[in-house]
C-alpha cells in the first residue's frame, strides 16, 4: 500500500519532513533552504535547532576563555615580579 501525504491525504508521498519525518507530497511540502517540511512549524523548529547548534560548535567555552585569561595574567605577574627582583635583565636601551 502506497503512503499518502499527511496534509492533503490524496497524493503519494514525495518527501519526509526533516523534523518529524511525516510523509508529504511535493505540492504540500513547505520548502526552505534546509529542505522540505510538512509545515511552517516544523521548518521553524528545525531552523531554531540548527541555529542553536551552530554557534556552540564555533565558539570556545567560557570556562576555557577564563582559564586562558588567568594563565596570561599569572604569566604577566610572574614576569613583572622577576623583573623587579632583578632576575631578568633590563629592557633594551636601558643602562
Amino acid at each position: 500500500m502506497e503512503r499518502k501525504c499527511v496534509v492533503c491525504h490524496d497524493r503519494p508521498l514525495r518527501f519526509r519532513c526533516l523534523q518529524c519525518h511525516k510523509p508529504v507530497c511535493d505540492e504540500c511540502s513547505f520548502k526552505t533552504e534546509h529542505g522540505a517540511f510538512c509545515s511552517r512549524e516544523c521548518a521553524d523548529t528545525y531552523r531554531d535547532f540548527k541555529r542553536s547548534q551552530a554557534p556552540e560548535a564555533r565558539r570556545p567555552s567560557r570556562r576555557l576563555l577564563k582559564l586562558v585569561a588567568l594563565l596570561i595574567a599569572l604569566a604577566a605577574v610572574a614576569l613583572a615580579a622577576a623583573y623587579f627582583l632583578g632576575r631578568l635583565p633590563g629592557l633594551p636601551g636601558k643602562p
